[in-house]
Order: structure tokens, then sequence, then C-alpha cells
């Protein structure tokens, strides 16, 4: 089959043809439709610090997709061959404190798809059954980004939100989606904020009622004056950018709410005792989705038609064009980029 490989330790990914997975004991071969690709796949083309930390070549890399079930091992109930799936791509031990305790998301020994094992960016991926979602007439193309949409669910739905003042800081893909979400599950006013003109307009087609540009706008007086000098209830910081995280803290109010998703390139000061302690706020760190709480939540939204994620898809390339799907990531004026593999 065709895909897309990091064959070597060094820049670059590679197209080429790979051996035709099988469906395993508890396992389903799935064809892959739509593919999204992220962040983590352009740490690993660039080779940086963090892929030659994590990635042992050769791997398939992609943990964004949707398809079709074509193959179902033995043992296999509940899933049968023709049903249109999704698939959480955290494949975690199910025996550590974490997965016994509700938190599988933050397994100490979770595998990756497109990380430790081969991934989606290729004609077909099996997958263990327990990771398998099926769309129940969602479209791949959708299913093929509720991994990210996921981020931005775990990330709104674990604060308060109806009636609820939200400030999106960072309008990339999984903060335009947080917008969406806060809007849909009640936010009384969703403002967002980032320096990209273009993402500010994805943000306001997503729903926020106002949107702030962090390079000539003054932020936290302006949300100040649109919250009567309170201050915004619930802060979810998407950038990672240390400014930005400053501005997060600044922005809630009184005993508000920090969600915190975006990651910083490396350590940043806080003041804790003026920015957290004194104002009361709760922090609570967000990492990937909750399994399978957030999946199921997605679903719900989507297939009620509370959600619409694809203004945000901006670009949609064939699987061998993986290099300009990766050029449109980085110009930093695209929304979630998609392959089209079948």
């Amino acid at each position: 089959m065709q895909a897309v490989v990091k064959d070597k330790r060094a820049p670059g990914l590679t197209v080429t043809r790979v051996a035709k997975p099988v469906a395993g004991p508890g396992e389903v071969l799935i064809a892959v439709r739509h593919a999204g690709v992220c962040g983590t796949d352009l740490h690993i083309a660039d080779w940086d610090a963090w892929a030659q930390g994590r990635i042992h070549p050769p791997v398939v890399v992609g943990h964004e997709f949707a398809g079709e079930i074509v193959q179902v091992g033995d043992g296999v109930t509940g899933l049968s061959v023709g049903q249109s799936v999704t698939a959480e791509g955290h494949i975690v031990c199910g025996h550590c404190l974490q997965c016994r305790t509700g938190n599988g998301h933050i397994c100490k020994n979770t595998r990756i798809i497109g990380v430790d094992r081969d991934g989606a960016f290729a004609e077909f991926i099996s997958m263990p059954t327990g990771n398998v979602l099926p769309l129940q007439g969602i479209p791949t193309e959708i299913g093929a980004i509720m991994d990210p949409m996921g981020n931005a669910f775990h990330t709104v739905l674990t604060a308060e939100i109806p009636g609820s003042t939200v400030l999106v800081v960072g309008c990339g893909p999984i903060g335009c989606f947080a917008v969406g979400i806060a809007r849909a599950a009640g936010a009384a006013r969703v403002i967002a904020s980032d320096i990209n003109p273009k993402r500010l307009a994805l943000a306001a087609r997503m729903g926020a009622h106002l949107t702030l540009n962090a390079a000539s706008d003054d932020v936290v007086q302006t949300v100040a004056a649109e919250t009567g000098g309170e201050g915004a209830d619930v802060v979810c910081e998407m950038s990672g950018v240390p400014q930005a995280l400053h501005q997060a803290f600044r922005t809630a109010r009184m005993g508000g709410r920090v969600q915190l998703l975006g990651i910083p390139k490396g350590e940043v000061p806080i003041d804790f005792a003026n920015e957290i302690i004194f104002k009361g706020i709760t922090v609570y760190g967000v990492i990937g989705r909750k399994m399978y709480e957030t999946w199921h939540q997605m679903r719900r939204f989507l297939t009620a038609g509370l959600l619409d994620p694809r203004p945000v898809i901006t670009h949609r390339f064939p699987l061998a064009r993986i290099d300009d799907a990766l050029a449109a990531i980085r110009s930093g004026d695209a929304g979630k980029v998609i392959l089209e593999i079948a």
C-alpha cells in the first residue's frame, strides 16, 4: 500500500509503498478515507529535538483519521465490515493507576499511532477494537478531525460554560473548534484573540462574538470592558505562547478558570501569587481526549447538528502531496489541513 513514512533519522518524509497490515486478534483493518495533518506531523518531518528523542524510524506517520472497516480479526464483536469509523490514537495499557481510575488519557504507558507505532497516513491501518468508534452518520472528512476537535471539547467542556463569558486565546484549528464548542455549549459571550487576521476570521466564522488582534488590541483592557470590569469566567489558552499564558491569567476573573492546552517550547516563569493564588483561579491542564467521555460528547454534538467544524478545514491534498500539506501549515495561514486518501 502507499504510505507516508519517516524512514530515516533526518528531516523529511517519504511517500513509498509498504506492506499492507492485517487485522490481528481483537483488531480491525480500516481503509483510510481522510486523515488530518497536525503539528506533531510537522515536528516529525522537521526532525526537531522532540522527534529525535521519541521517533524510531521507520514508522508510518499520522494519527488523525477516519475510514471504513474492511476486515475484522478473531474475537471481534460489535464492529463489522463496511462501518464508517474513526479511532482514538492513544493506545493505553488498561492496568496502570491512571487507566483504572478513569484517567486513561494520561496513561503512563500510552503508545500513539504515527509516533510509537505505524499510523494513518496510509491506505490502511489496523487498530484495536477498543479504540475504534463508529461515526454514526458523521462524514469521514469530519471523522478525520475528531482527534484534534476532541482536544477542544476536553478543554471547553471541563469548565462551566452555560451563561459564561469565554475567552479563547490562540485561534489555530483547535482554538477555532473551541470557539464553536463554547457557542454550542451555551456560552453567553465568546471572545477570541490571536495575532493572525486569517485565523481570527475563521474564529468569527465559528461563532466568536468578538475577535481581538493581540498585536494591536489591548486584550486585557477589552475583556475587562466587555465584562463590566470582572474578566472572563473561563479562559482557554490554546497557543502556548508565554505572553499569551500571562494574558490568560490576567483576563480571568477572580475565582475564574483557566484551561491550558497550548504547549510552551520551554519553561515559562509564572507569578503564582498574583496571577493565580490571590485571584483564586482554578487551572486545568489538558492533554488529549478523555477516554471515552469526550468522544461520546463530541459525537452527540456532531450528530445533533450543534456544531459544524467544516469552516475550519481550509486545505485538502492527496496523500502524495504531504509536503504541500506541511507547507500549508508552516505558512501560518491554514486552518485544518486534511489528506484525501480514497
